[in-house]
């Protein structure tokens, strides 16, 4: 498998932003389009839209700020592209909740609003970088190793939509997200072996 990760010499974020990327699976993505409006689908798909976890819109969130505080540069750029990929897919769920009959709101299926008290910063927030207690290591393989974690669970949790939903246009599309999320964990995993002690290792 070609990464962004590991081949310097595929696309980067920087390069066409809106093309296919390097950290993403080579699946076409589908048309965003339903066979019929169906609320209760669109009501399924919001806690993987904008749930405060395990969503796209956490996914988002918490990638930028690793991308921000990792000061390795190949890991950082990963994190940006596969923020990117993340953004498509929330663009995605936007798209088919609109075209299933309800609004794109930022909240999950119980209609509590996104949250990011949730996010695994895994720094101390409250910390400047030049203040005593902001002087610490990035925590580059806590926070990718809860980033596998994440990814992981979205994945359990589309494969789930997966068998609740049978709108075959809006499985497509489920379908693409699931590749792609299976590509960032094997991104992630590969940092993990490059950068970390093996007791990081994900199985």
């Amino acid at each position: 498998m070609i990464n962004c990760y590991e081949n310097k010499n595929e696309k980067t974020v920087n390069e066409h932003p809106s093309d296919s990327l390097c950290c993403e699976s080579s699946i076409p993505f589908p048309p965003i389009e339903v066979e019929r409006p169906n609320t209760s689908y669109a009501n399924l798909l919001y806690d993987a839209y904008a749930s405060s976890g395990n969503s796209e819109l956490q996914a988002i969130t918490q990638y930028i700020y690793h991308h921000e505080t990792i000061e390795n540069e190949r890991v950082s750029q990963a994190l940006m592209c596969i923020a990117i990929v993340e953004m498509k897919h929330l663009d995605a769920l936007a798209g088919l909740i609109t075209k299933l009959g309800c609004k794109p709101a930022f909240f999950n299926s119980n209609k509590s609003w996104f949250y990011t008290g949730e996010l695994a910063y895994i720094d101390n927030v409250n910390c400047c970088k030049n203040t005593e207690c902001g002087k610490n290591y990035d925590h580059l393989c806590q926070k990718i190793k809860a980033d596998i974690l994440g990814e992981k669970a979205a994945i359990k949790n589309y494969k789930a939509l997966l068998c609740q939903i049978g709108d075959m246009k809006v499985r497509k599309v489920i379908e693409k997200i699931i590749s792609d999320e299976e590509v960032h964990v094997y991104i992630f995993k590969r940092i993990l072996e490059d950068c970390c002690d093996p007791c990081y290792y994900t199985k």
